[in-house]
């Protein structure tokens, strides 16, 4: 099976997948490439979360591999990838199937690394002899510095977590999932949720500890966040202290009975040099009739009042008293 490619398709290629906006349209737009290539019959990318754990009265660090296939389906359940992908060799950028008499792989397995985000990993069905190999590479090549471009636009830098842009544009992405498909008992119906979570005193642990403590206290937090939260949540740095968690398939009771397990989570966390943190968290539903904004401003107005009655809790939008809520913030100390 020959490969014959002109330069108008070489730069075509290029041209299209450089002409993305953001890291999704972005993905999209390469699975779409590939599947037009003759010889691969099905396409698919995988993101790969590697976690470290270290077990309870154990020296030994556990690593986990967290597999989403993209895009990710928020909607349902999770989909269980280790099979597909953690039994092969991570130390490798290709792994492929046993060739057959005529010397054709079945699949093939390319890895992308070295972005902010977690690792990638392009799974690919069809027939690929050497040279076959040789072209996906090279286009896995030009898809992974895209894809660290994307990273720096859209991920935090210290935490890795996706940032406020990326949350502008999934947030919008829940809503309107909400706007086709509307909840009616927001209570009982596993549905989404948003939070704002604000680490109390922050300001203090800078000013008290420098800088430096004060970002491992963020990196931490963040990882304490990826440790506790499912894997169709959603998960951002909202900025400074601050932080958004999307939550989903979840209850209003479980939505709460969640967010306070992270909150006891932090506040039992002996944080290094800096000792005990908490943090205040405001939360409401999502749903498919307000703007974006509108429901990150509950989500806001529900953290300041967490602040404003002691700190180190929760607060739901929808259990406020109307009066409260009109109520502009207040002057307390949020750091």
């Amino acid at each position: 099976m020959s490969i014959n490619l002109t330069v108008q398709q070489i730069f075509s290629w290029a041209t299209r997948l450089s002409a993305q906006q953001d890291y999704q349209a972005l993905t999209y737009k390469f699975l779409e490439l590939l599947v037009e290539i003759p010889w691969i019959d099905s396409a698919v990318v995988y993101e790969i979360y590697n976690h470290e754990r270290k077990k309870s009265g154990e020296t030994s660090i556990v690593r986990e591999l967290l597999i989403r296939r993209f895009p990710l389906d928020f909607t349902r359940n999770n989909e269980d990838h280790n099979d597909l992908l953690a039994g092969l060799d991570h130390t490798t950028d290709l792994n492929l199937s046993a060739p057959d008499e005529s010397g054709f792989h079945a699949w093939a397995i390319f890895f992308v690394r070295g972005s902010g985000g977690p690792e990638r990993a392009i799974h690919l069905e069809g027939a690929f002899d050497r040279e076959m190999l040789e072209l996906l590479d090279r286009l896995r090549g030009v898809y992974r510095n895209l894809v660290i471009l994307h990273d720096t636009k859209e991920r935090d830098v210290l935490t890795k977590l996706p940032n406020r842009q990326s949350l502008d544009a999934r947030l919008l992405q829940v809503c309107e999932h909400y706007r086709d498909h509307q909840i009616i008992d927001t209570k009982e119906e596993k549905s989404s949720w948003i939070a704002i979570l604000d680490i109390d005193h922050f300001k203090r642990v800078n000013d008290d500890f420098g800088h430096l403590y004060g970002d491992e206290v963020l990196l931490i937090f963040s990882q304490l966040m990826e440790k506790c939260f499912r894997y169709n949540d959603f998960l951002f740095r909202f900025g400074g202290e601050e932080f958004v968690v999307i939550l989903n398939l979840a209850s209003q009771e479980t939505a709460v009975n969640v967010f306070n397990r992270f909150r006891e989570a932090v506040a039992n966390y002996n944080f290094p040099t800096v000792g005990r943190v908490t943090v205040s968290i405001g939360l409401t539903h999502v749903d498919g009739i307000s703007m974006p904004t509108t429901q990150l401003d509950h989500a806001d107005k529900a953290l300041y009042h967490a602040k404003d009655t002691g700190r180190n809790r929760i607060i739901l939008y929808e259990d406020m008293s109307v009066l409260v809520r009109d109520n502009d913030h207040s002057e307390t100390e949020l750091f």
